[in-house]
């Protein structure tokens, strides 16, 4: 069987590139998509080694004689097709082209990553050159048959290592583990080391240890890259020293007087680009890039990992890379929990930051990740939203929300609730419907409109605003048809606070009691005990629905016009 590219090159050479020699190899003079059909044959077949799909060559293994712009053209379609079609993705290896004496042709190299292999909807089978859908009772015999998905990070490579990088990693686990003595790594080879933690000779410690390869960019204030280096060994991003490093440039070059970015943050975003990314692919293509006021981490993604992005009050989680993050695990530098996601956005809220958020970009086999953390100077008024959210509810993880759906207006609620599953699913929907809280949910226009307090707290950095001659009119006119409707008339500062979608501070009393106290000597209602005042006209009956709906609308109202 054939085992690498130069073997075919070498074929092709000596006229000798025969598929009835070679029972891994296809040749094909142009690409089509059905053509993924006898991959998928192939790779549910040939499961020990990899298989060949030449395109651009007969079947007599002629070169059919394409020129540069079809194998571009072509390797452009072939990407897409296998993003599109292709499940598990993992099941491709490389589409690559290449030239011999001004001809063009493309290499496609797969390998059965441990499971049934998919063109489209259907798993295929091969027989001669008969290629046929497999029945649900094949696929069940060959899925029972095979291992499972493979880890890309558990096979077997060779490089040599870092030796002091391998040494802070063994330390780190010592310390962590009650069961690994301080000393069990003394007077080791960082290849004895390796080998103690099960991980020697793996992708995953040529990955961490070896010569695979991120880059960190740095820009200027106009936001030019003006520095590109590159490094080797992923372990180099998880070091303290490295984040480190980022809040220096960062704090220097902005001008800042403190760290910019929240450390916890910092740190869970540098280590899900290493732990997540997708390695069979230019072994993961890491870039770390160095803005004034934010911080971008970006790698190369399973297109499934679009289900992840921004959810950020979710723990849902899928790893690809099981001995990675088994090895990060047993560092310290990941949990197993999902709770990363969670621990970014609400460390950002709580210092004051941006939100980060996730940008999913499309192209060739893979999708690349960008997770953005804001840094930058401390936004005092967002602290004061989330410190007034956090005495509204006495629950840390419920403010958070609010002040989620507080930063998130400009979105639809449909488009929010992807971010939110699992035990964080009741908390918003509390938020959501409640009318005292920060937002009022527009159910007919699915947005989110802020309540006033909120809004004038953002506007003018106040906790409260004198009501304009229109807004107090309005105001008037709708608690006094609401209360007397609802509550024979009667109505308390804070139910005028409510009304009015202001919030409870000490201002904001006094505001709604200076209004009561003004509409009562001016005869619009009466004092009827402290703190307790009654509108006069004729009371109707409303049914708790129709009280609610009323609220509701005037609340919608209130803060539109706000």
């Amino acid at each position: 069987m054939l085992q690498t590219k130069d073997e075919i090159i070498t074929h092709i050479n000596a006229g000798t590139l025969l598929e009835y020699r070679q029972p891994n190899l296809e040749l094909k003079q142009n690409w089509h998509q059905s053509d993924g059909k006898k991959l998928s044959a192939f790779a549910n077949r040939i499961l020990d080694n990899s298989i060949w799909l030449c395109v651009g060559i007969t079947d007599s293994g002629k070169l059919f004689g394409h020129d540069e712009n079809w194998a571009k053209q072509a390797e452009e379609t072939i990407s897409n097709h296998m993003n599109q079609y292709l499940n598990p993705q993992a099941t491709c290896i490389g589409v690559t082209c290449h030239e011999i004496n001004g001809q063009w042709f493309i290499i496609i190299e797969c390998r059965n990553p441990g499971a049934v292999v998919y063109w489209g909807n259907s798993a295929y089978k091969s027989s001669g050159t008969t290629i046929a859908e497999m029945a649900p009772a094949e696929i069940m015999q060959l899925t029972v048959s095979l291992p499972g998905l493979s880890d890309y990070t558990a096979q077997q490579a060779f490089t040599s290592y870092e030796p002091q990088s391998v040494r802070e990693l063994a330390d780190l686990i010592s310390k962590r583990s009650p069961k690994i003595p301080i000393t069990t790594f003394d007077n080791l080879s960082p290849q004895d080391i390796l080998a103690r933690l099960g991980i020697n000779d793996t992708n995953a410690s040529r990955i961490l240890f070896g010569d695979s390869k991120y880059r960190v960019v740095y820009y200027d204030a106009y936001e030019n890259p003006v520095e590109n280096k590159t490094f080797a060994g992923m372990f180099g991003i998880l070091k303290a020293s490295f984040a480190e490093h980022v809040q220096e440039w960062t704090r220097t070059s902005a001008g800042l007087d403190r760290d910019p970015y929240p450390p916890r943050a910092l740190k869970e975003a540098l280590a899900n680009a290493v732990a997540h990314a997708a390695y069979v692919e230019k072994d993961g293509d890491i870039i770390v890039e160095l803005f004034l006021d934010r911080l971008c981490v970006s790698n190369v993604c399973m297109r499934e990992s679009e289900f992840f992005a921004n959810k950020w009050f979710s723990r849902s989680h899928n790893t690809i890379n099981s001995l990675m993050m088994e090895t990060l695990r047993m560092a310290g530098f990941v949990d197993e929990l999902g709770r990363g996601k969670n621990l970014i956005f609400a460390d950002s809220l709580k210092s004051g930051k941006q939100p980060p958020h996730v940008v999913l970009e499309t192209g060739g086999r893979y999708d690349r990740w960008r997770l953005y953390l804001y840094g930058g100077t401390q936004d005092t008024t967002q602290l004061r939203i989330l410190n007034r959210l956090k005495e509204m509810y006495r629950d840390e993880q419920k403010a958070l929300i609010a002040n989620a759906l507080v930063l998130w207006r400009g979105q639809s609620v449909s488009s929010i609730r992807h971010y939110i599953d699992g035990e964080s699913l009741p908390l918003f929907a509390e938020v959501l419907s409640d009318l005292g809280g920060p937002i009022f949910y527009y159910k007919e226009k699915d947005k989110i409109v802020l309540h006033r307090w909120v809004s004038v707290l953002i506007g003018e950095g106040k906790d409260s605003k004198q009501l304009s001659d229109a807004e107090e009119e309005d105001l008037l006119d709708s608690a006094r048809r609401l209360q007397l409707d609802y509550n024979h008339g009667y109505i308390t500062p804070k139910e005028l606070r409510e009304l009015a979608g202001m919030g409870h501070t000490r201002s904001e009393q006094v505001l709604s009691s200076t209004l009561l106290k003004k509409w009562d000597e001016r005869g619009f209602l009466k004092k009827t005990r402290k703190g307790v005042y009654q509108f006069h006209g004729p009371k109707r009956t409303l049914t708790h629905d129709q009280v609610k709906e009323a609220l509701q609308s005037l609340l919608a109202d209130e803060s539109e016009t706000t």
